[in-house]
């Protein structure tokens, strides 16, 4: 089942995306969060900007939110940012593409023209994700983050929900 996060699910979601910064190669977050700055991101994160949960019996296996885009900046309303995290034993079971699948539509129905997600180059599996459903790669920071001692582009995506 998919819905929309809660303040219950805070804890859950920070778990999965620690996990994912220990992990390394999908986000540019180095060093695991505390709750307190996850409650500060899910309360940016309410009316249209969302978060949506997968979970499975009482668990959650992942999550995906649509963030704003330059944020505070008007021009940008109609765009928004998707990002998602899979906790690890739930990745390619295509939880990944419900999640991905049901935030593109509900990005359509808050009113987003455009929608943008930038990935390491480094995470092709989330890259070919964001293909399969549209997305194309819009450009790309050669070598502009370091992780693990390594760097990786910073791939920029976009999918155009409506003709221009």
């Amino acid at each position: 089942m998919i819905r929309r996060a809660t303040l219950a699910d805070l804890e859950s979601i920070a778990v999965i995306y620690n996990e994912v910064i220990l992990e390394g190669g999908f986000t540019g977050d180095l060093q695991p969060l505390s709750i307190e700055s996850r409650r500060a991101w899910f309360f940016d994160h309410q009316d249209r900007y969302s978060i949506f949960v997968k979970s499975m019996g009482n668990s959650l296996v992942g999550y995906a939110a649509l963030s704003p885009y330059r944020n505070g900046r008007n021009a940008f309303n109609e765009t928004c940012e998707i990002s998602y995290y899979l906790a690890s034993q739930h990745r390619g079971l295509g939880f990944g593409k419900e999640l991905v699948g049901h935030a593109i539509e509900r990005a359509g129905h808050l009113g987003f023209r455009l929608i943008v997600a930038m990935i390491l180059e480094c995470n092709q599996r989330s890259i070919d994700l964001l293909l399969e459903f549209g997305f194309s790669i819009s450009g790309r920071l050669p070598k502009a983050a370091k992780v693990n001692g390594e760097y990786f582009d910073h791939v920029f995506v976009s999918c155009c929900k409506t003709p221009d």
